[in-house]
């Protein structure tokens, strides 16, 4: 586990490949990790705004989003985080599972069918689900395999998708052999990003319209 934690920034670096190519928006994701100074990069950042500013992603307790992985084109979006103190954040947050969180977003139309956990195997190309989870607006599948996975990183992990006004919320958690992520509280750290982000967006939509 330590010699995972010590990894992060490059496991997170790492990750864009993985995240480019599961949730596929399009976006170009080229590394600018570097761009930014340390004392820049070990800020707590707990929201991001993506979705042509629509969206306000709120981080679960002790998750911190890795601000030089944001990308953003329009209403769609990109952003990763991991728990707070392996982006240098201080603090104890060992009661957390350890896991790397991708966040895509994309345009949703009122209307259309949200995925099934069956549609969210097949677009990992993985023909068996082996948990599920499912909460108001959101839907996630816990899968046995998918992308090549990384060193010291396990194939299997979360996938899921959640609405927020007209967005679509595409996630994907991933996690080192061993950690709880892999398991219920996996769900439960999804099911958090989940509800804080739609509780954080409807009191932006709410005060815009004030």
């Amino acid at each position: 586990m330590s010699t995972w934690t010590c990894r992060v920034a490059a496991l997170l670096l790492a990750a864009l490949t993985l995240a480019g190519c599961d949730e596929a928006t399009g976006l170009p994701f080229a590394g600018e990790f570097g761009a930014q100074s340390d004392e820049d990069a070990h800020a707590r950042m707990a929201q991001v705004r993506l979705g042509a500013g629509e969206i306000v992603l709120a981080a679960p307790e002790g998750y911190c989003f890795d601000r030089r992985s944001v990308r953003r084109s329009g209403s769609e979006g990109f952003a990763m985080m991991a728990r707070c103190d392996t982006l240098g954040v201080r603090g104890f947050f060992g009661t957390q599972p350890l896991a790397i969180v991708t966040v895509t977003t994309a345009p949703w139309t009122p209307g259309d069918k949200l995925p099934t956990t069956a549609d969210i195997a097949r677009s990992a190309g993985s023909a068996k689900v082996l948990d599920t989870a499912r909460g108001e607006g959101l839907v996630l599948a816990r899968l046995p395999d998918g992308p090549k996975p990384l060193e010291d990183v396990s194939s299997t992990h979360w996938r899921g998708v959640f609405l927020v006004g007209r967005h679509m919320v595409a996630v994907g958690l991933y996690a080192p052999n061993g950690s709880r992520a892999l398991g219920r509280d996996g769900a439960r750290l999804l099911t958090g990003l989940s509800a804080r982000t739609r509780s954080a967006s409807a009191t932006l939509t709410a005060g815009k319209a004030q």
